[in-house]
């Protein structure tokens, strides 16, 4: 059996923590179990699931592996899975309202661009209708057709694409809203 195949039965992200500062976004205000955990460890939990087989990560949890001081102090151990699961409540909540925002943009985009292609085709079509004998103007009347369908470029790519990168995203927040947490003591010898 390879390294490779041995990673993929995994379905734990551990994290090994000597201080809060290796945790806490220390420029947040909160109380310890409202606090929110920094970039960094926000971003390994999130590319650790996000590299797990689809039939691991619904059974996912995350090891918080704690220096012993951090582990013997029951409120801390507290604190911190509740901290964990309330930074990812409050990113479910912001990249809900982004999605929102999104989508209000998406409709605008995709309406201006409709109205552009039509106002396109109508011009491309009169133009090559009057002049149709002519390739030059043909070709320029063709050339709105192109233009026209271009404007539907950002929507489409949109509604395509961008919006279920969206979706995939607010999915794999809401699970670490409530993934489950265990916490254990680091044996820094081992």
């Amino acid at each position: 059996m390879t390294a490779c195949e041995v990673h993929e039965k995994w379905n734990e992200i551990e994290l090994r923590i000597a201080q809060p500062a290796q945790f806490y976004n220390l420029l947040d205000p909160a109380p310890n179990d409202e606090k929110e955990i920094n970039q960094v460890t926000e971003s390994y939990i999130m590319d650790s699931l996000d590299d797990m087989q689809n039939d691991k990560r619904g059974s996912a949890k995350i090891v918080l592996y704690l220096e012993q001081t951090l582990y013997d102090d029951e409120k801390t151990r507290k604190d911190m899975e509740k901290a964990i699961h309330s930074h990812f409540a409050e990113r479910v909540c912001s990249a809900t309202l982004k999605y929102k925002q999104a989508m209000n943009k998406g409709r605008r985009y995709l309406i201006r661009g409709l109205i552009f292609l039509i106002i396109c085709l109508i011009f491309s079509s009169v133009v090559t209708s009057i002049h149709n004998q002519n390739d030059i103007i043909y070709a320029i009347g063709q050339s709105f057709v192109i233009i026209g369908w271009v404007a539907l470029w950002r929507p489409v790519e949109f509604y395509l694409y961008d919006r279920r990168d969206m979706i995939d995203e607010r999915k794999m927040l809401s699970q670490l809203e409530t993934i489950p947490i265990d916490t254990r003591r680091w044996d820094k010898q081992t």
